[in-house]
């Protein structure tokens, strides 16, 4: 049988919190219809985390993980609403990719923070919101210094898209997907 393995990396966005989907779901399946493979999505998301919070995971998550070398990363968004320090946050990105690479991953898709709708949830204000781009710079650099780190805008998803401020809707899972599903295709 002929089939890909994409291990998806993230928070709550690549969990599918809010919604009964994910966009790792919808990944598989677009990747399915588009290529002669079956793709199989392991989605090792976990809500809430932080680029910290998935470097501290990585060692046991990669070492529970064969016959997987293609990954899709979506982190930041948690990183953003706690003004993590960027210097710090830009470490713990760099070191996620270095690890995946170290561990034999040959291609590393790493999307773009999503746009944050501030809307008076207490969690993310405005001006956290607007910080965003800077944290995006900092993971647009990164990738940019790992040849076989891809980088995956988003594109500005609209607010139709999300259950709240940050989790997505079905719709909003499903433009993700397309997102990431684009990058692997032109890859």
């Amino acid at each position: 049988m002929n089939y890909q393995n994409m291990l998806c990396l993230g928070d709550s966005q690549t969990f599918g919190a809010r919604s009964y989907g994910c966009y790792p779901l919808h990944l598989a399946r677009i990747l399915r219809e588009r290529s002669v493979y079956r793709w199989r999505a392991i989605n090792r998301a976990t809500n809430g985390h932080t680029a910290r919070d998935l470097w501290f995971r990585l060692g046991q998550e990669l070492d529970g993980i064969g016959d997987t070398f293609q990954a899709c990363l979506l982190i930041g968004t948690n990183d953003v609403g706690e003004a993590t320090p960027i210097d710090l946050f830009g470490e713990y990105y760099r070191q996620c990719l270095e690890a995946l690479f170290i561990k034999g991953y040959r291609s590393v898709f790493c999307g773009e923070i999503p746009p944050i709708y501030a809307d008076g949830h207490g969690f993310f204000s405005r001006e956290r919101a607007a910080s965003r781009h800077a944290y995006n710079d900092v993971c647009r650099t990164l990738v940019a210094s790992f040849p076989d780190a891809h980088w995956v805008e988003m594109g500005e998803i609209p607010r139709s898209c999300y259950e709240d401020p940050v989790h997505f809707n079905e719709v909003g899972n499903q433009w993700v997907a397309e997102r990431f599903a684009d990058a692997v295709m032109a890859r």
